[in-house]
């Protein structure tokens, strides 16, 4: 089990009470600084170099949130980033348990939360498919943006796990990249994969190759993107024991002319476990 952050001294509480309080007021601005060539279009770059936080949540992130604020229960987001999500979650009067696998993260996420809403919150460092949570705990789980940085069997795993840390009737919650954006040098490559069988036609490394605009130079991190489709996320949710509510595909219109296509740029799926 991922141990919690450290516990903070009186000393570290109070400077991240004046935090809050400065941000309140317009005087304290401690978002992440942008990067050159991850960042842009309402996108903040991670500490770790293998992505992004998108600023414009889409409509499975707005469920989640009114979920978390009536179901009266505890809910997960893992892959929290700097709190998208989690943040409007707890202020919409959820108790949340936000993960990310880096740390740096989290520490600006409790930061960013007002004093009121941290009784609420429980922060774990950890990543899929190792981290380990209660079963048969959370009424909803958030997990978007996370599972195409995953290989095919590593998916599989986090899905099953995720079905048993579900309450029955808890909700799933699922987003990943698809080929039809940002990826879209890859769509015949994917198409023809998947026509053929394979489990994860999506898979593909060098991603700068895949770009629908050419970078300036190589991309090493990620190493890799698993990238999927709805039929691919739906599979996954039934094979752990899920009843799959919808899956479809998404526009993102938020993510700027480069990275749109039509209207197929994400993958989601809503699914819920049995029972409850």
């Amino acid at each position: 089990m991922p141990a919690n952050l450290p516990r903070k001294t009186p000393i570290a509480r109070l400077r991240g009470l004046l935090r809050a309080i400065g941000r309140r007021l317009g005087l304290v601005d401690d978002r992440p600084m942008a990067r050159p060539g991850w960042s842009g279009n309402n996108m903040v770059a991670t500490m770790n170099d293998t992505g992004f936080m998108f600023e414009v949540r889409d409509r499975m992130a707005e469920d989640f949130i009114r979920h978390a604020g009536e179901c009266g229960q505890p809910v997960l987001e893992i892959g929290c980033a700097y709190g998208v999500s989690t943040i409007p979650a707890l202020e919409a009067g959820g108790t949340v348990t936000a993960c990310d696998m880096e740390p740096q993260h989290l520490e600006i996420l409790h930061s960013k939360v007002a004093p009121e809403h941290l009784a609420r919150l429980t922060l774990v460092t950890g990543k899929l498919p190792e981290v380990e949570f209660p079963d048969n705990h959370y009424a909803a789980i958030l997990c978007s943006r996370v599972l195409h940085f995953l290989e095919g069997d590593e998916v599989d795993a986090s899905v099953h796990k995720m079905a048993r840390w579900l309450r029955p009737g808890g909700r799933l919650y699922l987003l990943t990249d698809t080929p039809y954006g940002v990826w879209r040098k890859s769509v015949s490559r994917f198409e023809d994969a998947k026509g053929r069988g394979e489990r994860w036609p999506g898979l593909i490394r060098g991603l700068h190759q895949w770009l629908a605009t050419p970078p300036r130079g190589p991309i090493e991190k990620p190493a890799f993107l698993n990238l999927m489709d709805p039929e691919i996320l739906a599979r996954c949710c039934r094979e752990a024991g899920l009843e799959v509510v919808e899956a479809a595909f998404i526009a993102r219109p938020d993510f700027g002319e480069k990275g749109r296509m039509d209207g197929r740029e994400n993958a989601v799926v809503l699914a819920t476990r049995p029972g409850g």
